[in-house]
């Protein structure tokens, strides 16, 4: 590739337009920078040759200036600034953007893919730079009418462009977007001082600083050794100071001067030995007093992540504390709150029992003379008569399995809301077990006593209601719900589920299921849900974690069943069409042959795609993919690659066109007077 080598343009007129004579005259400013040098190189002349690290993407080597100017020259004539943004750039025009780089520099470590990624990375922070001089210096000025033909002129852009991304800027969707960005950056209270270079090339002038200093330290001490040690690495918070200190020796705000007072205070310390160190807890994060953040490191340079720098973060670390103490705030808080809902309910009941002439329960004897008793179980009267069970009836008592399975038989006592005296949700009623089926058998809602059916027998338990059938009927027997509930907020399943969180601090909850299911072999799969998950679900507006999309897949799949759509609808194991964990080819084989033995009319598939999920739905008999996403963001080109592929190998009794691409249909939902409604 060679760059355009035409004669710059023609300066600004040093004079204003005609048609705004009061207007003051341009101001002569630098040309757009060109390369014309590279761009005439001679034909068959080596290349200059630059080393490009693929983990972080800094170049190095003698050309490391020139290249990293030519990644903006390339963002600026190459890349339309009519784009949104850089992943609306098509995947074709990046591609002859790397071709161009690499024909114009020798970089060995092109063969790395990560050393694309970086370098185009790089490129569209280029092109939203220019786009962002663009903004403020031509496209908001007031006398626009003067500066369109400079603009048009200096950087190659035709007049069509330039008022269409003029009339962008000018848009007020576009203004929201501008406003909140000037209110995040006004956060930067400590602004740097250091040139594109970056702390790079401070660290680099610093290390030069120093390897001078030794040698001049080694020839006054008459030294005859020709190798000298290299000097110490500099620490970040030297870099972050020097960084914001200007010419004069001041600091470029009030805020940087604190900071910089106690990266001083914390020297001293350090040097006496009151201060240490741990992990990612330095000087630098405890004179500024944030973490550091999880995408980047301070006054170390881009592509660096805080893992490289740091390494894997410690358990025990200086943190820990912080995090424990935290921890147990929220569970005393969430104890306290249960405590008083659990206490508030139980009053309720008791005040009932007394306006209905019920018998309260009696008060404990403590006195000294009282018989310690045990608690532990709750036996069944033999008499049958129970206080505040209510009317009784005889039912067999099932578990969830596929059908359904009678393990015991007992009575149901209507009317009772509390069992040992906890109160029962509202799917659940009050059972006493009087005889045996399967001892082996799990408890639906176990205690810490009674595990097993085998043990239950003689005992009073909480027994979910649509596993309770009369013995002479074959439905589900629903008792009857109090007149009067005690607690609206208990018919909230979020505000029960929230109940077990506390629990999952301790131990998480482990759920078996058939990985079989889904095409996996794999019978005995285990799924832990820790509090964290419950967490983000009771927030609401957090990112779901890959074992509660686990966990719904398993729902919607046992609900299919027992619906009796197994034949119908399929579901995909979303960890197995995910990005990360296994190969694309290992992705599409799994679809495939999920769809080729088990040949279902629908797929259902939940997609984790960064912070959001999605779904698709598959009709591989239609050759049909229907996509959906609340954000309305297109398809994942990487889950539509692996998709498109597994429907391609479906064999032709499967699909009739299996030879044709897959039609993918994006729905829409739009929410107008409190109706929703797709959009195909």
């Amino acid at each position: 590739m060679t760059t355009q080598s035409n004669s710059p343009p023609p300066p600004p007129p040093s004079t204003g337009v005609t048609s705004h004579s009061s207007s003051p005259p341009l101001k002569r400013t630098r040309k757009a920078s060109r390369l014309r040098l590279l761009a005439t190189r001679p034909v068959g002349a080596e290349r200059p040759l630059v080393h490009v690290d693929p983990v972080t993407g800094k170049a190095d080597g003698p050309h490391s200036k020139k290249f990293r100017t030519y990644l903006g020259i390339v963002a600026r004539d190459k890349v339309d600034v009519t784009y949104e943004n850089w992943k609306h750039v098509p995947i074709t025009q990046k591609d002859l953007i790397w071709e161009d780089i690499q024909a114009e520099f020798d970089i060995p470590e092109a063969s790395d893919l990560r050393t694309k990624k970086k370098i185009l990375q790089t490129v569209g922070e280029r092109w939203r730079q220019f786009k962002s001089d663009l903004t403020s210096k031509w496209a908001l000025a007031a006398d626009k009418d003067s500066v369109d033909d400079t603009v048009c002129k200096m950087y190659g852009i035709s007049k069509e462009k330039w008022t269409q991304f003029c009339q962008s800027r000018r848009d007020p969707s576009w203004e929201n977007v501008r406003k909140k960005a000037q209110a995040v950056q006004k956060q930067n209270t400590a602004p740097h001082v250091m040139s594109r270079g970056g702390y790079e090339y401070l660290e680099k002038k610093l290390m030069d600083e120093k390897r001078k200093k030794k040698l001049e330290e080694a020839t006054q001490s008459g030294s005859t050794d020709t190798v000298i040690d290299p000097p110490s690495p500099i620490k970040r918070h030297v870099k972050w100071k020097l960084a914001r200190t200007k010419k004069t020796g001041d600091m470029t705000s009030e805020a940087a001067k604190e900071i910089a007072d106690k990266i001083d205070a914390l020297e001293e310390q350090a040097s006496q030995g009151s201060f240490v160190t741990h992990g990612r807890h330095d000087i630098l994060t405890a004179a500024i007093g944030r973490p550091e953040h999880p995408g980047r490191v301070r006054a170390v340079g881009a592509g660096i992540t805080i893992k490289q720098y740091f390494g894997s973060a410690s358990r025990t670390s200086s943190i820990a504390p912080e995090y424990q103490q935290l921890t147990q705030q929220i569970k005393d808080q969430l104890e306290d709150s249960i405590t008083e809902k659990v206490t508030r309910r139980l009053m309720l009941s008791l005040s009932q029992m007394q306006s209905q002439g019920l018998a309260l329960p009696p008060e404990p004897d403590v006195g000294p003379s009282a018989a310690r008793v045990s608690t532990k179980e709750s036996c069944v009267d033999p008499s049958g008569n129970d206080l505040d069970t209510g009317d009784s009836y005889k039912c067999g008592l099932y578990i969830e399995e596929y059908p359904s399975r009678l393990v015991a038989l007992g009575r149901v006592y209507e009317g009772s809301t509390t069992i040992h005296n906890i109160p029962l949700l509202h799917d659940q009623v009050k059972v006493g077990v009087e005889e045996i089926r399967d001892v082996d058998a799990p408890i639906p809602v176990p205690t810490k006593e009674v595990k097993v059916v085998g043990q239950a027998l003689n005992t009073f338990l909480a027994w979910p209601t649509h596993l309770v059938k009369r013995l002479s009927e074959q439905g589900a027997v629903r008792p009857a719900k109090p007149a009067d509930r005690p607690d609206d907020e208990v018919d909230d399943p979020l505000y029960l589920m929230t109940l077990t969180i506390p629990q999952l601090f301790l131990k998480p909850l482990q759920v078996m299921w058939d990985a079989t299911l889904f095409g996996l072999f794999n019978e005995n799969f285990p799924l832990y849900i820790k509090h964290e998950d419950l967490s983000e679900i009771a927030h609401g507006g957090q990112c779901l974690s890959i074992y509660v999309i686990q966990l719904w897949i398993l729902h919607m799949t046992e609900t299919s069943m027992r619906a009796g759509n197994i034949d119908v609808y399929g579901f995909l194991e979303p960890q197995s069409i995910q990005r990360s964990g296994q190969s694309q080819f290992e992705s599409e084989n799994y679809i495939k042959n999920w769809m080729q033995n088990s040949k279902r009319d629908v797929y259902l598939g939940a997609y984790l795609n960064g912070a959001h999920w999605q779904m698709v739905v598959i009709l591989p008999k239609e050759n049909v993919v229907i996509w959906f996403c609340s954000l309305h963001n297109k398809p994942d080109n990487y889950l539509k690659g692996i998709i498109n592929s597994a429907l391609k190998g479906l064999d032709d009794t499967q699909q009739s066109k299996s030879k044709t691409p897959a039609r993918w249909i994006v729905v829409k939902v739009s929410y107008l007077n409190n109706m929703f409604s797709l959009i195909f």
